[in-house]
């Protein structure tokens, strides 16, 4: 008995089933697959019609449940397919079984993570703080960061992106200065009531905590009046709006956001605390907003697994997603005095991981699940270019962030003795003197 289908596999299979039973040059068909919502896949070839009958039920046979219903395998020349193929010369090329590909991935949500990355700055550079976990001190590097920034003579604008776990208005605001609103209500009210300047600076708080430091909080003090309807608006602030029957991705609508506050000319620079994890409002910090990117996580086996997720997929799924490398830094979270160089080393190997689609996993053995992890393993020496990694201290001075009551965080010696890498990467990006 044949092992089933899954996700992982259909791709693979797909290829196999047109290889054997396409008798012609299958590169010279240039194929374009469709992964449908649900993940059904059908596919395009530039192939005479008559061969589309025995592809079909080829392919039906192999691929079983995860063969597009009706007609898995069209020509080019079938009707309503031109546009579909004027669409997927922006696809990624994947080489799947040794084929090249191109993957047009349908999705309900996540569409924004198969976005092109912007690479190119704006003209207020934008910073983005982003993990796969929460609890790694991520806001509370970004709020030591706007009050390091603000020290320096800079304005800071921080946009709390967290829009299911805010922190960033509680901890930089007093309750007196959170604003009307937030970045839920911008997202829900700029599909239906609309967005002028009025709205715009009621999104916006000044933190007392130091002059040139504004907030705009992921929710503000009028959905705080109304609790009740907090969950609802959150539901429909990550959906695509339509604008004259055009659907607008999430990622475009923070991107109008933050043109909007920058437009203004108040803000030196942007500071942008991302959600963790791997959910559709993270793409647009990660990949849609033009911004450098701090990559947080600690020295822990779900740090690693999850950003392998995250690079496999922007190296292998989005066109220019090698490039994106160039505007992210990985920086170690709560980091002990001791692991410097194993850390450094398990980061170096997720960074220069080239896993590609090709590779076939091995049958595991009954000891294959025995994971060790041993922190006092002897590292192998590191490479000649180890990845760029920041490292903040673990500091229980900090366990307890809030700013606001206890000013001692603010120590410039005591943030210097925990957040001295970060610190000192900020000055060289926003090019300040030492």
């Amino acid at each position: 008995m044949s092992d089933p289908i899954r996700f992982d596999t259909s791709l693979p299979q797909l290829v196999a089933s047109l290889k054997a039973a396409y008798h012609g040059d299958l590169a010279a068909a240039e194929p374009i697959v469709i992964r449908d919502f649900e993940g059904r896949l059908g596919v395009i070839l530039d192939i005479p019609a008559v061969d589309l009958d025995g592809l079909n039920s080829a392919v039906a046979a192999r691929l079983g449940p995860y063969a597009r219903p009706e007609d898995p395998v069209r020509g080019r020349n079938s009707a309503g397919i031109s546009r579909i193929v004027e669409e997927a010369h922006a696809a990624p090329v994947l080489e799947i079984e040794g084929m090249n590909i191109r993957l047009l991935d349908r999705r309900i949500v996540g569409a924004d993570w198969m976005a092109r990355p912007v690479l190119e700055p704006g003209s207020v550079p934008r910073i983005a703080f982003v993990s796969i976990k929460g609890g790694v001190g991520r806001s509370t590097a970004l709020s030591i960061a706007a009050t390091h920034l603000a020290q320096a003579g800079l304005r800071v604008l921080t946009v709390d992106l967290d829009l299911e776990a805010p922190g960033l208005g509680a901890t930089l605001l007093k309750p007196e200065e959170l604003p009307t609103y937030g970045v839920v209500d911008w997202l829900v009210e700029n599909g239906i009531s609309g967005i002028d300047g009025t709205f715009r600076a009621d999104c916006i708080g000044k933190s007392s905590l130091l002059d040139g430091i504004s907030v705009v909080p992921a929710f503000g003090s009028q959905t705080l009046a109304h609790p009740a309807d907090a969950l609802a608006k959150i539901a429909r602030a990550s959906l695509e709006d339509m604008r004259e029957g055009t659907p607008l991705p999430l990622r475009y609508q923070l991107q109008e956001m933050l043109n909007s506050f920058e437009a203004t000319g108040d803000y030196d620079v942007v500071l942008i605390d991302g959600r963790a994890g791997l959910h559709e409002t993270t793409a647009a910090p990660v990949l849609g907003l033009g911004a450098k990117v701090l990559l947080f996580g600690i020295n822990e086996p779900q740090t690693f697994q999850g950003y392998a997720f995250l690079l496999a997929h922007i190296r292998e799924r989005i066109p220019g997603g090698t490039e994106w490398e160039e505007n992210a830094w990985f920086v170690q979270a709560k980091a002990d005095s001791g692991d410097a160089e194993i850390a450094q080393e398990r980061f170096n190997d997720l960074w220069s991981t080239e896993e590609g689609p090709l590779i076939q996993p091995e049958k595991l053995g009954p000891d294959d699940l025995d994971l060790v992890w041993v922190d006092s393993d002897t590292p192998t020496p590191l490479s000649q270019d180890p990845v760029p990694l920041l490292r903040i201290l673990n500091d229980e001075r900090y366990r307890s962030f809030n700013p606001v009551e206890n000013r001692v965080q603010l120590d410039k010696l005591l943030v210097r003795s925990t957040f001295g890498a970060l610190l000192d990467w900020l000055d060289e990006q926003m090019d300040l003197a030492k």
